[in-house]
């Protein structure tokens, strides 16, 4: 692709990307505000203890930044599109359009692949940092009702904690969690067997090692992060 060498179609990429990131954003956003709020009440029931309510806008601000955006994200997207490309793929073996590809000389790879990998590849990011901005409005709208803060202290207080290498590494994981999810779907679409119960088993396996890799791939950098004192 970086050569040039592949037959990639925009609007392949196009639909793909729709399909990944537009069509994703209602069930982020739910999930992520849901989270932030759960965040919130938790934080504000242990900091109470030491009359430390108002750092619950630092608390959730660093977790959902960092880490929690992207690890929440990219299990909706390894269980909503992960699965999806498993089963697709999984669909076309079955059927044989995938032999019928290379009866042709399309190559599965270059015109059923990459156009997947691409699209999450893109979105991700995208996607991790709107799980951040409405975790943290989840977590505003607890501080509001429960604790009493107000929005401009609570945004304050939340620019204040939030620095550029925790932004950073959360849209990385973002990225990568995009690239491993699509891999997994795909590996696991292309290697179905040609049955109608091969291409449940082949969903599940996909959602497992997307889940799997993310939480593997954060364990890494983690620790690479921490060598390195990010």
């Amino acid at each position: 692709m970086f050569r040039g060498l592949t037959n990639l179609r925009r609007v392949d990429l196009a639909i793909e990307i729709n399909n990944a990131g537009l069509r994703a954003i209602p069930i982020v956003c739910l999930i992520s505000f849901m989270i932030g709020m759960i965040m919130a009440f938790v934080g504000n029931m242990q900091l109470k203890m030491f009359g430390a309510q108002i750092y619950v806008a630092a608390l959730v601000a660093i977790a959902t930044v960092r880490i929690m955006g992207a690890i929440m994200t990219g299990i909706i997207m390894a269980g909503r599109t992960g699965a999806a490309y498993a089963a697709e793929i999984g669909s076309m073996r079955v059927n044989q359009e995938i032999d019928a590809l290379k009866t042709m000389g399309v190559s599965p790879t270059e015109f059923l692949v990459l156009p997947r990998v691409l699209a999450l590849t893109i979105t991700m990011p995208i996607l991790t940092i709107i799980s951040d901005i409405v975790a943290i409005a989840g977590g505003m709208f607890v501080a509001m009702t429960i604790m009493n803060v107000s929005m401009m202290e609570y945004w304050r207080m939340t620019l204040d904690w939030i620095s550029f290498n925790n932004f950073a590494v959360g849209v990385l994981h973002g990225w990568l969690f995009g690239w491993v999810i699509a891999i997994a779907g795909c590996i696991c679409g292309m290697r179905a067997e040609r049955t109608a119960d091969g291409i449940g088993r082949a969903t599940t396996r996909a959602v497992v090692a997307g889940i799997v890799g993310c939480v593997v791939a954060t364990a890494i950098l983690t620790i690479i992060f921490n060598w390195l004192d990010i």
